[in-house]
C-alpha cells in the first residue's frame, strides 16, 4: 500500500523557530592538536568516530580500529582478516553494540565491552548489496564531501521504519508494518548531502528554492523561509550512530540540539581550517567540551572548546605584556598604555602613550592615575581621559598604592626604601614615614591605624604614629597583600608559596604537586566560594573550605586544578607584582593579566572535570616484553614474571594534571599509598614480589570537594614448586625418614662398636705402658724447655742493658757539657735511643714464645726490608757514637713467610753483635733472593771472629744434639741464634770479611 501526504500543520511552530534561530548562539574559543601516525594512530585516516556507553572513544582507520581514552590510543588490528581497511559504524552505543565492517564487506567487528572482536557477518549488516538489476546503499552518515548518485537506490534504516530514495522528487516512507507513504517534493539522489535524520525526523534541505523539509512518519512539513539549513554556504555532516547533526556556515561550526521539530542550534567554535582538510567524521563530546574532527589522510584534529578569552592587541610588534589594569565598565578594562580591552579584544583606545607597567589607580575623583618615571600622570575622567596633568614627585620614586582610606608610595635610594603614607591624596606632605633597609613591595590597611607592610625580606606590623616596626614573618618576598570578599586576608610571595593572614601570623598553604603556586600571584574568590589563583604556571582553582581547614588542622588534603594553555589561554605565565592585580567584573567575569594579553572567562562558566566514578576500568595488563593482555576477575602471574604493567584505563579528555590517582597493594605484602604519575599511560607496574595473593587497590578523586572512588582488582603470583606447601610437606617427609635412616644406622653402629670395645680395651692397656715411657721423655722435654726460658729472661735482661748503658752515658755527657749544640745532639740520640728501645721492649713477649711456637710459617707474607730499617733504626746511635755507620744496602723489596718474630730476633742479635765489636768502620745489611732462598747478610769491619771461633759455631749448627749452653755472659749472641736458625730449618754461615771483621749469611726456604 502507498500513500502520498502533505502537511502544513507545523508551518507556524518552524517559521516562529526560524525566526529566531540566529539567537540561540555563544561564542567560543578553541586549541588544536592533531594526532597522525606520528603520535597515536596506526593510519593517518580517521574514517570515522564514534563514543561507546563506557566513555570512550572509537576511531575507525584504513590499519585497523582506535580506542581512545583522552591521552593514549589502544590499537586493535590483530583479527584474523585478510583487511584492516575499516569503515563506518553502526549499531547502537546505548546497549553496547557497536559494529563496523572492513572494506567490501568481507567481515564484520563488533565492539562490546570496551573490547573488539571478529563476529559473524550476517546478510542484513551489508551496506551495499544487489536487489535485482539495482545496486541499494545504505546511508548511515552524510560527511561533507559525500558523493551520491541517481542510478543508486539509497535508504534510511531507522529502529522501526525506513525511508527510501529510489525514484525522483519523491521520498518514501514504510513504517513498522510495511506500509509505504510516497512524499512528493523536487527531489533527488544528489540532495542527499543535505539531509540529516534528528529525533527520527527525516530533514531535507534544498538549498536551490532555500526551502527545508521535515518529514515525521510520513508527515510533511514545509518551511519556505531562508535559514542557515537551506544556505547555499552550509554543509552538513550528520551521524546516525552518534544521533548527532552539525551544519557547517563560513566556517562556524554549529550543533543541531531539541526535541522532535523544536530544535536549536548550538554554535561550537569558529573555525577557518575547516575546509583546509579533507574531514570525512565528526563528534562532539559534550562531557569534556572537545570537538573531534577526522579526517582522510591527516589523522584526528581534536578541538578543545574553551570559555576562556583572550585579550589583546592584533597589530604586528604589539606588546601584549601586561600587568595592571583598572576596571573600567561592567564588563572591560583600561590598561597603563589606554586600551580598554573586552573579552574579545581591544574596543576603545585612550592616548596614554608610554608609561610604567605597575603602579596604575583610581584617585577619589575618578581620575586615572598612572606613574612614568619620577613623576605621576593623571587623566581626566570628565575629560573622557584626554586631560591630563603631571606631577614630579621626586627621584628615586618607585610606585604607590591604595589601601582602604589611605594611599602610600615608596622611594628607593643607596641607603634602602622608604614608604610614606598620606591620609588625603598623594599630593600632600607625608602623613607618616617609615625607612626599611629592604625594598617596599606593598602595603595592606587592615585596621583605622594598623597596615602590613610587605617588602623584599618579609612582613611586617605597623601602627600608625608609631615608630615601632613589628615584624610578622621573615625571610619571605612579600608580593602581594590582598583581602578577598570574605574578608580574609592572604599574602602572596616569590617562590614561598602563598599564606593565610590570621591572629597576628601567617599560616602557609599547601602547594600544587609541581610546586607552581610557590610563586602565586593573586586570588579572586567566585560565587560558589572557590579561589581562583593565577600563577607563573598557570591558573588554580581551588574549593574555599579546603584551604580554611588545612588551615585548621594543618592536614585536612587540599586539592588544586589547574588550567593550562590547553583550556585556551595563549601562555601559562600570568603577571603579578601589582596590586590590585586581577579584578571580578561587574557581568560577573574575572580578568587576569598574563604574559599575552588578559585573560577573561566567567566563573560559572568553566567547568573542572573529573573522572566519572563508574567508569574506572582495571583490565589490561602487559608482562614483560609481551603484548597487552586482556584478564577478568583475578589476574594470575607466573612465577618468572619479571614486571606486570597493570593499566588503569578510564575515559578522561582533559588535562591529566588535574588527576589524582593513587594505588596500593595488599596481602602477602603490604605497601602505603602511593601517587600514580600523569603521563601517556595510568598504570602500576608490579615487580619483585614473592608469590601469594594480593589485592589492587585504586583510588580517584572524582569530585572538587575531595571525594574519591576506589577500585580494587585481584591478582596471585604463582609460587615456584620448592615454594608450594606440596614441596614443603615432601620435604619434611623425607626429613623424617632420613633421621629414622639415622637412628637405624647409629644403633647398628654401636652394636658393632660395643663388640670392639673390649678389644680396645686391651688395646688401649698396652699403650698406656708405651704412654708412661712417652711421658718420661715429656718430662724431660719440658724440664729443658723450662731451663731454657729462666736463660732466655737472663739473657733479654742482660741484652736491654746494652742499650740502657748508652743512653746512661749520653745522659751523663749531657749533663757534663755546656755546649748547646752538643746538648741537642746528645737529647736527639737519646731521644732516638729511647723511642727504638722502646719498641724493642714491645716485642719482648715474644721472645719468651719463641722456643714454643710451632708453626715456622707465617699465613700472609710479610716484608723483610721492614724488619732491616727497624733494627737500623734501633742500633744507629749507639753505632753512630762509636763512629761507625749502619748501612740498609737492599734496594728491592723481598717478602717472606718464616716466622717473622723468629727471623726479627735473629737479625737483632746478629746485628747486636756486629754493633759490639765494630768502631769507626761500617755495617751493611742487604737481602738478595732467587727462585728458592732468601739470603740475609750482615757484614761489619769491625774486630771480626776469629777462624776457631767460626769452626765452634758451625759444628754447634751442625750438630743438633749438642746441649743448649748457657747464654749468660755472652748475650743472647750466636749460640741462641744457631738455635733458633734450626727451629725455622735455615742455614747460618760466618766468614772472614777483609780485611777486617766478619759476614754472616743467614738463608731462608722459601718452601
Amino acid at each position: 500500500m502507498q500513500r502520498t501526504q502533505i502537511s502544513f500543520a507545523h508551518m507556524r511552530v518552524w517559521a516562529f523557530f526560524f525566526a529566531f534561530l540566529y539567537l540561540n548562539i555563544y561564542g567560543q574559543r578553541h586549541t588544536s592538536t592533531w594526532y597522525n601516525i606520528d603520535n597515536g594512530l596506526p593510519q593517518s585516516s580517521a574514517k570515522a568516530i564514534v563514543k561507546d556507553k563506557y566513555g570512550f572513544i572509537w576511531i575507525s582507520t584504513e590499519n585497523g580500529l582506535v580506542r581512545y581514552d583522552g591521552v593514549s590510543f589502544v590499537t586493535f588490528n590483530d583479527f584474523k582478516v585478510n583487511n584492516l581497511r575499516f569503515g563506518e559504524f553502526n549499531g547502537n552505543p546505548l546497549v553496547d553494540s557497536i559494529t563496523v565492517l572492513n572494506n567490501f564487506q568481507e567481515n564484520k567487528i563488533i565492539i562490546k565491552n570496551r573490547f573488539p572482536r571478529l563476529t559473524k557477518l550476517q546478510s542484513s549488516d551489508k551496506i551495499t548489496f544487489s536487489k535485482g538489476n539495482d545496486v541499494v546503499y545504505r546511508i548511515a552518515n552524510n560527511i561533507i564531501s559525500s558523493n551520491f548518485y541517481d542510478d543508486i537506490h539509497y535508504f534510511i534504516q531507522l529502529e522501526n521504519s525506513t525511508y527510501r530514495f529510489t525514484e525522483k522528487n519523491a521520498i518514501i516512507y514504510r513504517d513498522e508494518k510495511g506500509n509505504d507513504t510516497k512524499i512528493s517534493i523536487p527531489f533527488s539522489n544528489r540532495d542527499l548531502n543535505n539531509i540529516f535524520i534528528c529525533n527520527d525526523i527525516l530533514f531535507v534541505n534544498n538549498l536551490r528554492t532555500r526551502k527545508t523539509y521535515s518529514i515525521d512518519k510520513g508527515k510533511l512539513t514545509v518551511f519556505e523561509k531562508p535559514t542557515l539549513f537551506n544556505d547555499p554556504e552550509t554543509r552538513i555532516y550528520w551521524q546516525q550512530i552518534t544521533d548527532q547533526t552539525f551544519i557547517i556556515n563560513r566556517n562556524n561550526i554549529y550543533l543541531v540540539e531539541g526535541k522532535g521539530n523544536e530544535l536549536s542550534l548550538k554554535f561550537l567554535v569558529k573555525y577557518n581550517e575547516i575546509g583546509s582538510h579533507s574531514y570525512c567524521s565528526m563528534y562532539y563530546g559534550k562531557s569534556f567540551n572537545k570537538l573531534y574532527l577526522g579526517t582522510l589522510n591527516n589523522g584526528l584534529n581534536v578541538l578543545r572548546l574553551s570559555n576562556f578569552y583572550v585579550a589583546k592587541k592584533e597589530t604586528d610588534f604589539s606588546n601584549n605584556v601586561y600587568y595592571n589594569s583598572l576596571p573600567s565598565g561592567k564588563n572591560t578594562i583600561i590598561a597603563e598604555d589606554g586600551s580598554e580591552f573586552g573579552k574579545d579584544g581591544i574596543i576603545n583606545q585612550y592616548a596614554f602613550g608610554n608609561n610604567d607597567n605597575y603602579p596604575m589607580m583610581y584617585d577619589n575623583s575618578g581620575n586615572i592615575l598612572i606613574r612614568k618615571r619620577n613623576s605621576i600622570v593623571r587623566f581626566y575622567k570628565d575629560s573622557n581621559y584626554r586631560k591630563k596633568d603631571s606631577t614630579f614627585i621626586k627621584k628615586g620614586f618607585d610606585a604607590f598604592i591604595k589601601s582602604g582610606t589611605l594611599y602610600g608610595s615608596t622611594f628607593s635610594g643607596p641607603s634602602g626604601t622608604q614608604l610614606n603614607i598620606f591620609k588625603k591624596d598623594l599630593f600632600s606632605k607625608p602623613d607618616f614615614v617609615y625607612p626599611f633597609k629592604s625594598f617596599v613591595t606593598t602595603f595592606f590597611q587592615y585596621g583605622k591605624d594598623e597596615i602590613l607592610m610587605g617588602a623584599s625580606d618579609g612582613l611586617y606590623s605597623i601602627v600608625l604614629g608609631k615608630k615601632a616596626i613589628t615584624p610578622i614573618f621573615k625571610n619571605i618576598h612579600v608580593k602581594t597583600i590582598l583581602k578577598t570578599k570574605d574578608d580574609l586576608i592572604w599574602i602572596t610571595t616569590n617562590n614561598s608559596g602563598f599564606y593565610l593572614f590570621k591572629n597576628q601570623k601567617l599560616i602557609k598553604m599547601p602547594t600544587d604537586r609541581n610546586n607552581y603556586l610557590q610563586s602565586a600571584h593573586y586570588i579572586l574568590e567566585d560565587q560558589q566560594e572557590s579561589y581562583w589563583i593565577s600563577s607563573n604556571n598557570g591558573l588554580f582553582k581551588v574549593p574555599k573550605k579546603q584551604l580554611l581547614q588545612y588551615a585548621e588542622n594543618k592536614k585536612s588534603p587540599v586539592f588544586y586544578y589547574r588550567f593550562t594553555k590547553r583550556d585556551g589561554f595563549l601562555t601559562n605565565e600570568f603577571n603579578g607584582s601589582s596590586q590590585p592585580n586581577a579584578f571580578a567584573l561587574e557581568n560577573g567575569e574575572f580578568v587576569f593579566p598574563s604574559m599575552d594579553g588578559f585573560v577573561f572567562f566567567n566563573p560559572k562558566d568553566i567547568k573542572t572535570y573529573y573522572p566519572d566514578k563508574n567508569k574506572i576500568y582495571i583490565e589490561r595488563v602487559k608482562i614483560g616484553n609481551s603484548d597487552t593482555q586482556y584478564f577478568h576477575g583475578t589476574l594470575d602471574l607466573k612465577n618468572d614474571y619479571k614486571a606486570a604493567d597493570i593499566y588503569i584505563d578510564l575515559p578522561y579528555f582533559s588535562n591529566l594534571e588535574n588527576l589524582y590517582i593513587a594505588t596500593r597493594i595488599s596481602g602477602h605484602e603490604s605497601s602505603d599509598w602511593e601517587q600514580i604519575p600523569a603521563g601517556k599511560e595510568l598504570k602500576y607496574t608490579i615487580s619483585n614480589l614473592s608469590p601469594g595473593e594480593y589485592i589492587l587497590s585504586v583510588r580517584m578523586l572524582i569530585s572538587p570537594d575531595g571525594k574519591f572512588q576506589e577500585k580494587s582488582v585481584r591478582f596471585k603470583i604463582e609460587p615456584f614448586f620448592y615454594q608450594t606447601l606440596l614441596f614443603r610437606v615432601i620435604v619434611s617427609i623425607i626429613i623424617l625418614i632420613v633421621i629414622i635412616l639415622i637412628v637405624q644406622l647409629t644403633t647398628n653402629f654401636l652394636r658393632i662398636k660395643n663388640k670392639a670395645l673390649k678389644q680396645i680395651v686391651h688395646n688401649k692397656n698396652s699403650e698406656l705402658k708405651e704412654t708412661s715411657l712417652n711421658l718420661e721423655v715429656v718430662k724431660s722435654d719440658l724440664q729443658k724447655e723450662t731451663e731454657y726460658q729462666k736463660k732466655l729472661v737472663e739473657t733479654i735482661s742482660h741484652d736491654i742493658t746494652t742499650p740502657i748503658r748508652f743512653i746512661a752515658m749520653l745522659s751523663q755527657k749531657l749533663y757534663e757539657s755546656d755546649d748547646l749544640e752538643l746538648q741537642k745532639k746528645y737529647f736527639d740520640s737519646i731521644y732516638k735511643s729511647s723511642e727504638q728501645l722502646y719498641q724493642f721492649t714491645l716485642n719482648l713477649k715474644e721472645y719468651t714464645e719463641l722456643y714454643k711456637a710451632k708453626n715456622i710459617v707465617e699465613e700472609k707474607e710479610y716484608v723483610l726490608n721492614g724488619i732491616l730499617e727497624i733494627k737500623k733504626k734501633l742500633f744507629c746511635e749507639i753505632a753512630k757514637e762509636k763512629g761507625t755507620l749502619i748501612t740498609n744496602a737492599a734496594a728491592e723489596e723481598v717478602r717472606s713467610k718464616v716466622n717473622e718474630s723468629i727471623v726479627t730476633a735473629i737479625i737483632h742479635n746478629v746485628l747486636d753483635n756486629a754493633v759490639k765489636n765494630t768502631f769507626d768502620g761500617e755495617i751493611i745489611l742487604n737481602i738478595k733472593e732467587n727462585k728458592y732462598t732468601t739470603i740475609l747478610t750482615i757484614a761489619d769491619t769491625g774486630a771480626g771472629m776469629s777462624d776457631e771461633q767460626i769452626t765452634i759455631y758451625m759444628n754447634l749448627f751442625k750438630n743438633p744434639r749438642l746441649e743448649t749452653p748457657s747464654f749468660k755472659g755472652r748475650g743472647l749472641g750466636l749460640h741462641m741464634v744457631i738455635h733458633l736458625i734450626k727451629k725455622i730449618k735455615a742455614e747460618i754461615h760466618f766468614k772472614q770479611n777483609y780485611p777486617t771483621g766478619t759476614i754472616v749469611e743467614i738463608t731462608l726456604n722459601k718452601n
